[in-house]
């Protein structure tokens, strides 16, 4: 009965799986500041050999670092709430002697 499960339901599972892909590839696209500084670059290449003017490049600029700090503060978001999960946390525990103190081996025999 699973095995004619499995088969009726393959293509759902691998349509399923095909999305969850692109999904992943979407997001680490959309958190990647790597394109924008590679644009940042370019546009001070194209200021220094004259090929566009201040204000072209002032405008862009401000576009890109714009871009960026709303990239920087997904990151940020996303480190927070991976930090702030419960799974993150953990108790240390310490104890000690009957009387509340501590003690090296050999002192209480």
């Amino acid at each position: 009965m699973f095995i004619i499960d499995d088969i009726l339901l393959s293509p759902v599972s691998g349509f399923k799986f095909i999305l969850s892909q692109i999904q992943k590839m979407a997001d680490q696209e959309l958190n990647d500041d790597t394109l924008i500084k590679e644009q940042l670059l370019e546009l001070q290449m194209r200021l220094e050999l004259d090929e566009i003017s201040d204000e072209e490049f002032q405008e862009r600029e401000a576009d890109l670092f714009a871009r960026l700090r709303v990239i920087k503060a997904r990151q940020l978001d996303l480190l927070h709430q991976v930090h702030s999960a419960e799974s993150s946390s953990f108790v240390i525990e310490v104890g000690g002697d009957d009387e509340g103190g501590f003690w090296e081996a050999g002192e209480r025999e």
